[in-house]
């Protein structure tokens, strides 16, 4: 191989990364847009309680996909392995606070809903009519002063991506 076929080697392996990057960045693009619709309507869900066993089922399930549809963006996944780094430097601009709350979704992620790492002490039995009763995972629901941080969490992020895509395109 000589040195101009060795080059035109790397900088195709350069382009494919490149295109990779890109598309793993539209991706999350399109990810956290979809957040940011399921935070607002949990945020105006009516009635909106704090305990699980008090919210509707509609309630529960924004909340459980809240957290999941932020938390899967910054797993291993659609293929991409080192995804560390981008995702380190998505939060970047979060404070110490945001970063406590970003580290308590990923957690809940990983515990409550996407596996089974629930404990019996998270579950208790109560009764909802005549003879009929119920158990439901005990867990903390996002309140909406979190909410509104997610929020402002999930627009740095976007934000990030958008000046990585023009950084990567230029």
């Amino acid at each position: 191989m000589n040195l101009s076929e060795n080059k035109l080697g790397i900088n195709n392996l350069f382009k494919k990364f490149k295109e990779n990057l890109l598309s793993y960045l539209y991706l999350l693009k399109s990810e956290f847009q979809e957040v940011n619709v399921l935070i607002n309507e949990l945020k105006n869900y009516e009635p909106f309680k704090l305990d699980v066993r008090e919210a509707t089922p509609t309630h529960n399930a924004l909340n459980i996909a809240v957290v999941i549809s932020y938390a899967r963006n910054f797993k291993r996944s659609y293929g991409f392995n080192n995804i560390e780094e981008i995702n380190t430097q998505l939060r970047k601009d979060f404070t110490d606070e945001e970063n406590k709350l970003h580290k308590r979704i990923i957690t809940e992620r990983d515990k409550e809903f996407a596996h089974s790492d629930a404990s019996a002490n998270d579950i208790q039995i109560y009764y909802r009519e005549f003879f009929s009763h119920s158990r439901k995972t005990v867990r903390q629901l996002l309140e909406k002063n979190e909410l509104l941080m997610l929020q402002k969490m999930v627009s740095k992020i976007r934000t990030e991506i958008d000046n990585q895509i023009k950084y990567i395109n230029n």
